[in-house]
């Protein structure tokens, strides 16, 4: 029988907090757990370092589970990252889920200064060299290895995401995607006879706005950047939308399918599309209205509590 997937709670939140001061991260993650979310998943970008700042908020938080959405393995070789995963998972009770990505070229190559080359044979090497790496930390009592899933958008990552990894973490999807990135990972999974269902966690921005004019000039404030991203192109343009639904500042079309909108029960509604279609996970981005990711009215009109 197949067992379930890693367990990460129904709902969770991913934030950057670079936008609060160190204290205002810790009372955020606080809240966060007091509210009764899953999961808290910060992001690598230019701001704070992830595995730093989990760490920090470690000891701020009870139950919540702590996990990185995502670290570049541009940024991280496999010893490092390893060592960075088992210290947190110690650090947190075994608390720490570990999401790993390729990233982007530009990010890779003028921000990192590597080749961004063979993204999937990179992250396979990657994968096989964090499983051997040497640790001989503590490890937290009783705790098994921090699950791993990888960002991933199409079927070749997807599929490396159900036998390599414990499920994949795919970002700016619709539920008609989400759908299929489900089959993809179980098919792929019972190919090679994994007993573990991939997990499959999936982010959704949230905006607790009923004027679609305003709702939808967050949404295009948070979603900016990612209009001129050519990954994100084309998982779009997979995902059926054109083109001229990019263009900045982005279709209505495009920011209504990429950006959830409402009072609470739209955002429900919402949420439950993105279940229906199978994903066991879902991580609100929770956007105040000039497009930040830690706007806390959002998450407490959706408390799971």
């Amino acid at each position: 029988m197949t067992e379930p997937p890693a367990d990460l709670g129904r709902l969770g939140v991913w934030s950057h907090l670079d936008s609060l001061p160190i204290e205002r991260a810790r009372d955020y993650a606080r809240r966060v757990d007091e509210l009764g979310f899953g999961m808290l998943w910060v992001p690598e970008t230019v701001g704070r370092e992830p595995f730093t700042l989990l760490g920090l908020l470690a000891g701020d938080t009870v139950e919540v589970r702590l996990g990185t959405s995502i670290v570049s393995i541009w940024g991280h070789d496999a010893q490092t990252t390893r060592m960075a995963a088992l210290t947190l998972s110690e650090a947190t009770g075994g608390r720490f889920v570990l999401g790993l990505g390729v990233s982007h070229p530009h990010l890779a190559e003028r921000l990192r200064g590597h080749t961004f080359d063979r993204p999937l044979a990179r992250m396979r090497e990657f994968l096989a060299a964090y499983r051997s790496a040497i640790y001989k930390g503590p490890m937290a009592e009783g705790a098994a290895e921090p699950p791993v899933l990888l960002a991933a958008l199409r079927e070749r990552m997807l599929g490396l995401a159900a036998t390599e990894a414990d499920g994949a973490f795919p970002y700016l999807v619709t539920a008609e995607r989400v759908a299929w990135i489900r089959v993809v990972l179980d098919t792929a999974a019972a190919e090679a006879r994994k007993p573990r269902q991939p997990a499959l966690a999936v982010s959704m921005p949230a905006v607790l706005e009923t004027d679609a004019a305003a709702a939808r000039a967050t949404a295009r404030a948070y979603l900016a950047p990612y209009l001129r991203t050519p990954a994100y192109r084309a998982s779009w343009a997979l995902q059926g939308f054109a083109e001229a639904d990019w263009v900045a500042p982005g279709s209505d079309l495009l920011v209504d399918a990429m950006v959830a909108w409402g009072d609470a029960e739209a955002l429900h509604a919402r949420i439950g599309a993105l279940v229906d279609a199978g994903a066991d996970h879902v991580a609100l981005i929770p956007l105040s209205p000039s497009g930040l990711t830690e706007h806390l009215p959002v998450l407490e009109a959706l408390a799971t509590v």
